[in-house]
């Protein structure tokens, strides 16, 4: 009967379930579709640092186009103003090392570019307590 319409309207039927049942089943499904987001990204993300204030998500974009086809330029912006960070996400691994080997260190505007793969916090924090 699930998904069947009655008096015009569609119904959802599925098997009774106590609260915590529920709920432990959202948090695995939410956990899996984290999972895959996760390594979806993995390697194709990169973060920049010491972005030069002048630079937009329409700079970035000029300036890493070069390396292959990106999905998401983008800086952090507070304000309208930048906040001196922003990440690129590409479509391979191989054009992100690539932009990550050629534009670390540019200089853009007027600062040079910190350019890294893109970690997640717990990843970055393991890191740095080792």
């Amino acid at each position: 009967m699930n998904g069947k319409e009655i008096t015009g309207k569609v119904i959802f039927v599925v098997c009774a379930q106590k609260k915590v049942e529920w709920q432990a089943e959202l948090k695995q499904k939410f956990e899996q579709l984290k999972q895959e987001r996760i390594s979806r990204y993995q390697g194709v993300n990169l973060y920049l640092k010491n972005v030069d204030e002048t630079i937009d998500h329409e700079k970035l974009r000029k300036e890493f186009s070069p390396f292959g086809s990106m999905a998401s330029p983008k800086v952090m912006l507070e304000d309208g103003r930048s906040k001196g960070f922003g990440f690129v996400c590409f479509s391979s691994p191989e054009e992100a090392t690539k932009a990550v080997t050629e534009m670390n260190g540019c200089m853009v505007g007027s600062k040079p570019l910190y350019v890294t793969l893109a970690r997640r916090k717990e990843e970055r924090k393991a890191h740095l307590t080792s």
